[in-house]
């Protein structure tokens, strides 16, 4: 691609906060805007969430597109702080007779494929699903399948970074949760047994998955 080309495509919606860093942080309304075109952040936008839409690429640079209350723009990622982001994960439609499994599996499809009924294509309800139910629901509805077992938390948050949240198992008897999120202290999570979102320190995070044997999918 030419570095003066541009692209940019509509993402699942997630949120970042800025750097910390004493540095001038800017954005522009249009990504190909000229320097005199800069607009500058307030100190106060480092404590903001901004929740991003699209993603774009100019000039051999990565672009996050945001909107708010006050202003429209693009950041460029240089300004993006790289030990938060927080996935924009909306619970699926409720089935209460559906396992831990099932409700896990249908809140980590319905992030990227919300039209995708988990529970139609599963059929009748079972207590533990088999990996290859896993691969075929999430290669039919999101297009690929990423057996994460044994990986690194370096490689977990690499996934949600992708937009990709990450299916986690506890006790392998139906014991599961869906990351979405994470920054320097804690992961967040959803929880099926409630239907809540939640965050979790490493260390006890580490306690509950070394009890499957470190089992966890993605896509």
């Amino acid at each position: 691609m030419k570095s003066n080309s541009i692209a940019n495509e509509n993402v699942p919606h997630f949120y970042v906060r800025l750097k910390h860093r004493k540095m001038e942080k800017w954005y522009v309304n249009e990504m190909q805007a000229g320097k005199h075109q800069r607009k500058a952040f307030n100190h106060s936008d480092e404590k903001a969430k901004f929740e991003i839409d699209q993603i774009g690429f100019y000039q051999k640079h990565l672009w996050f597109h945001f909107e708010n209350e006050s202003d429209v723009g693009w950041i460029p990622n240089k300004f993006i702080r790289k030990n938060y982001r927080i996935l924009n994960l909306q619970a699926s439609k409720d089935n209460t007779e559906a396992s831990n499994e099932e409700k896990s599996l249908s809140v980590l499809v319905h992030f990227s494929r919300p039209d995708f009924d988990v529970y139609d294509k599963l059929g009748k309800i079972t207590d533990n699903l088999s990996d290859a139910t896993f691969k075929s629901i999430l290669v039919n509805s999101v297009g690929s399948y990423k057996d994460l077992t044994k990986k690194s938390y370096r490689r977990v948050r690499s996934q949600i970074n992708r937009n990709r949240p990450v299916m986690l198992w506890g006790r392998r008897d139906n014991q599961c949760i869906v990351l979405f999120g994470f920054n320097h202290r804690v992961f967040f999570y959803f929880d099926p047994e409630d239907g809540l979102n939640k965050t979790i320190t490493v260390k006890e995070l580490t306690k509950i998955w070394k009890r499957s044997g470190y089992k966890a999918i993605s896509y």
